[in-house]
């Protein structure tokens, strides 16, 4: 009433609450900029706490005013939720730069206070803020370093051992096809078999390589002599040591005509082990992979390899146990029958419903997280796993194999538990170049040029990938090459048809694109893009994912939808391990004498310029199409740390992960 008396405020409304305001915005700054630091924060603190006590129904109709007060008194953790929140609802709203403004506040709060998850966090809720903009470049650069600091507080160890979880850690997977190392074939394979067994090496989530059952090695003869040696203590799950014999017995199976057709070429810079894996010989001991005694393991190489000990660390090179397979075959693997040396052992498996794993005790290496217990739903029903989620019955929740509608609505609900991060990655089309009319370049190359990635990624698949406009060589790993990608040219590629002898489609013979069940639908979007552009009739043939990863050279499709994702972090594994076995019999002389060369060279600069010329030989000779880089999404409950958002093929590890009370 006094300050009404001398005109410096007045009353604004009665209705719904009696509220004032200054007469002259010069006098509210007066009277702030009189009160010392410390009192405006109390008197901030105090607006703010007010604001929550009065009107605890109506808080999203204040996150903004909030935001500010406890902003501005410094109670981090409070202004941190009400800005996110905040923008939260300005995305949503599609108010895209008041969105930003609440985010990039958050953000510093959150690096000043040297938060890494909360700022990765934030960073990705920035990320889809863009997105929603079609703002994909700068969507990507947020993502990228949302990325870089959740692998920061990923490597943070506790100071004090973490708390015993209040429950197991909880996520979706798919069904394994083995749980033999030797056979594996897929990337769900190959992580589960990474949770139960361990190698010589660890590949670590920032591609470092630490000794894991191997303590040390030496390196001889020029790089083409390793000499592992091996830790005394280590056992299998039923107390057997284990030794530099399960090591050899593994390796020479792996490359057995017999028990490991399967086996790619993963080994073959070992001496002898092409010769025996292809049949040239029959003796094992032609391989030169061998243990001198119990706990050393030497291997001889044709050559140099520069990338041989991140090679190590795929599941193909891990120990098998030999007293066991040799008296069971392949029954080995049965839930009651399997031992195992890693992080973890099996301890239940129901086909299509729940893998269980229980903690090792026995395990020699590091375990960082607490999770005593991972229960693996390997339901694929999307709607169920989204429910899941939301009533906190899981705690990670991989979205990869999510249609992208869903996966968008997914990303868009739980905005600030999604996490998003590039993957050595790369999705493509393969030719059958040995079969008309894909035995024509122009034919492969029309195709190419009639494939609109940049609206392949933006609107098929939502952004969750970006358009492959380089090489094969994803971005992110030694190689890369921006820009080599065949363009988008319909022109062009109309021209290049009509000189092949299908003027406007006219006269192309039946083909099929085979694709497996998941991806059948992005596949449609192509077969349309291509019929619309071209004039071609392309029929999508879906088959289930494990008869579509069996398909061999003999039996290869005119066309197939594949994946790649990197089993380690060099260049070879694209260009000759990844081509030998997707490439679908394109053969180019140049091509295979480049890659030959660069697993010779031992300069690594000169290494990636051989890769550079084979990439680019590759693209243009239409070998494959390469279509997007990958990225992985997932939704991450606010109560886990430590999760490392994969690069490679190799880099999940749920050892390490921290389920914290909540």
């Amino acid at each position: 009433s006094q300050l009404q008396r001398v005109d410096l405020i007045r009353e604004k409304a009665r209705i719904p609450e009696l509220e004032y305001i200054f007469k002259h915005t010069m006098t509210q700054e007066a009277a702030y900029n009189s009160l010392l630091h410390e009192r405006r924060r109390e008197f901030h603190l105090k607006v703010g706490e007010a604001l929550e006590e009065l009107f605890p129904d109506r808080l999203d109709e204040f996150l903004g005013l909030l935001a500010y007060h406890f902003e501005v008194a410094e109670t981090h953790e409070k202004a941190v939720d009400y800005l996110q929140r905040a923008g939260d609802q300005a995305r949503l709203a599609y108010a895209q730069q008041e969105a930003v403004d609440f985010y990039d506040r958050a953000l510093v709060i959150n690096k000043d206070q040297r938060d890494h998850d909360n700022s990765a966090r934030t960073l990705m809720k920035l990320g889809l803020t863009y997105h929603n903009a079609f703002d994909y470049k700068a969507a990507r650069q947020a993502h990228e370093e949302g990325f870089i600091l959740w692998q920061r507080a990923g490597e943070i160890d506790p100071v004090i051992p973490p708390q015993s979880p209040p429950h197991p850690l909880r996520l979706n997977w798919w069904d394994p096809i083995t749980l033999d190392p030797t056979m594996i074939l897929d990337t769900d394979s190959n992580v589960v078999c990474s949770q139960l067994f361990s190698g010589l090496v660890e590949l670590t989530p920032d591609l470092d390589i630490v000794p894991d059952i191997a303590q040390s090695w030496e390196v001889l003869d020029g790089g083409r002599k390793y000499i592992f040696h091996l830790r005394d203590d280590v056992q299998w799950t039923d107390g057997t040591s284990l030794t530099a014999r399960d090591f050899e017995y593994s390796w020479k199976r792996a490359l057995d005509p017999e028990t490991g057709k399967e086996a790619f070429n993963i080994l073959y810079d070992v001496k002898g082990a092409m010769d025996f894996h292809s049949g040239k010989v029959s003796d094992p001991d032609h391989v030169f992979a061998r243990a001198t005694d119990d706990f050393t393991f030497v291997v001889d190489l044709d050559e140099p390899t520069g990338y041989f000990l991140q090679l190590l660390s795929i599941p193909t090179c891990y120990p098998v146990p030999q007293h066991l397979v040799e008296v069971l075959g392949d029954a080995w693997t049965k839930v009651e029958n399997i031992v195992t040396n890693g992080p973890y052992r099996l301890e239940a498996w129901n086909k299509n419903e729940s893998l269980i794993l229980s903690r090792n005790h026995a395990y020699h290496g590091r375990i960082a997280g607490n999770a005593e217990r991972i229960e693996l739903t390997l339901i694929e029903n999307q709607r169920e796993l989204l429910t899941l989620f939301e009533n906190d019955l899981l705690d990670i929740l991989y979205l990869n194999r999510l249609p992208s509608l869903e996966k968008e609505r997914a990303r868009s609900r739980y905005a600030g538990d999604y996490v998003s991060a590039p993957r050595q990655g790369l999705s493509f089309i393969g030719f059958n170049a040995n079969r008309p009319p894909f035995d024509d370049i122009r034919v492969r190359r029309a195709i190419s040029l009639a494939t609109d990635k940049d609206t392949f990624a933006g609107k098929v698949l939502r952004g969750f990938d970006s358009p492959a406009r380089g090489g094969i060589i994803p971005p992110g790993m030694p190689g890369h090459s921006p820009g080599i990608g065949l363009p988008y040219d319909p022109e062009i590629a109309r021209q290049l048809l009509a000189e092949a002898g299908y003027p406007n489609g006219q006269l192309f013979p039946v083909v099929d694109l085979v694709v497996w069940t998941q991806k059948a639908s992005i596949c449609e979007a192509l077969v349309k893009q291509w019929q619309e552009i071209l004039g071609v009739e392309i029929a999508v043939e879906i088959i289930v994912w494990e008869k579509f990863l069996k398909i061999h050279l003999k039996d290869f499709p005119h066309m197939r939808y594949g994946r790649w994702l990197a089993d380690y972090p060099d260049p070879d594994n694209f260009l000759r391990v990844g081509m030998q076995k997707l490439r679908g019999a394109w053969w180019n002389e140049t091509y295979d004498r480049l890659t030959k060369e660069a697993r010779q060279v031992t300069n690594q600069g000169e290494r990636i310029k051989l890769y550079l010329q084979a990439d680019k030989i590759l693209v243009e000779d239409a070998g494959i199409l390469p279509l997007t880089y990958i990225h992985e999404s997932i939704l991450v409950k606010s109560w886990i740390r430590k999760l490392s958002a994969p690069s490679t093929e190799m880099g999940v590890l749920w050892k390490n992960v921290i389920v914290e009370p909540h």
